[in-house]
Order: C-alpha cells, then structure tokens, then sequence
C-alpha cells in the first residue's frame, strides 16, 4: 500500500472546504506557526489502517468557516456560536472522503465521532504528514494525518 502525501492532504481538505463551505483555499509552501489560541477537532477511523485526522485553524478561521457554511456574516453571533461544530462537520466530511481515496471502497472503514477542544497554545503531536491552506480571510488551516504502521510482511 501507497504512503499518504501532504498533496493528498490538501486536495481533500481544499475539496471539501470548496464544497461544504464555498472556501476556495490555497496551500501554503511556509506555514507559519499558530501563536495564540486554536481551535482543534480530532476524529478517529479505522480501516486497513487505523488513525488519527486532526483539523487545526485560528478562532477568526474557524467563525469564517461556520459562516460560509450556515450562509451568515462572520460578524453574526450565530456563525461564533456555531464555529466549534462546524470544525467538527468539516473534519467529519474529510475523514469520510480520506479514508474513501486513501483506502478505496472495497474494504470495511469505520469513522469516530469528532471532538473538538479550544487550545490555549497547540502543541506538537507525531504526525504522519501533514498541510496547511490559507483561508480566502488569509488564517490557516492544519490538517493532520498520524497514521498507524503498515503491517510488516510474514517472510
């Protein structure tokens, strides 16, 4: 089995974000660090291999997100109140359509349920790869893969 790639990464999270919230975002070459408070989602799938996806973007990125998505201002209490659930719905929607590319429709895959947590700061977590694309308001967005092993070969 093949490796996953940032491209891939961001082909499905820019995908995503252009259909569920009409977000055309643009990979970034030099990310820059988060340096304030985040809001992060993780979601859980298993499959031929099991994992962790875990979806990362400013408070401001994430208001813009929820936004598009419910069709509302950025500056409507309603977008605010919603931004959470909406990381969580988007990283749901990508995990759907990663482990359906990555690994295909012939084997059995099951998807978790999405958690979100605000981080004061974000910490570094292994990862398998990972990629960052600027949203149409200029903050960013992670999207992390950390990946289980392959399965090592009987010889």
């Amino acid at each position: 089995m093949h490796e996953p790639t940032p491209d891939l990464l961001a082909d499905v999270l820019g995908s995503v974000l252009q259909d569920s919230a009409f977000i055309f975002a643009e990979p970034v070459d030099e990310p820059e660090p988060f340096a304030a408070e985040v809001f992060a989602a993780e979601l859980a799938f298993d499959s031929v291999r099991g994992g962790v996806l875990r979806l990362v973007t400013t408070p401001r990125g994430c208001v813009e997100i929820a936004a598009n998505m419910l069709g509302l201002d950025a500056s409507e209490a309603e977008a605010q109140d919603q931004a959470r659930s909406a990381l969580a719905e988007v990283l749901n929607v990508v995990g759907g359509a990663f482990v359906t590319r990555f690994f295909g429709t012939k084997v059995p895959s099951q998807l978790g349920l999405p958690a979100t947590q605000v981080l004061d700061r974000l910490t570094e977590k292994p990862h398998t790869c990972a990629t960052v694309l600027r949203l149409e308001s200029g903050d960013q967005v992670m999207l992390e893969l950390d990946l289980e092993p392959a399965a090592k070969a009987l010889a």
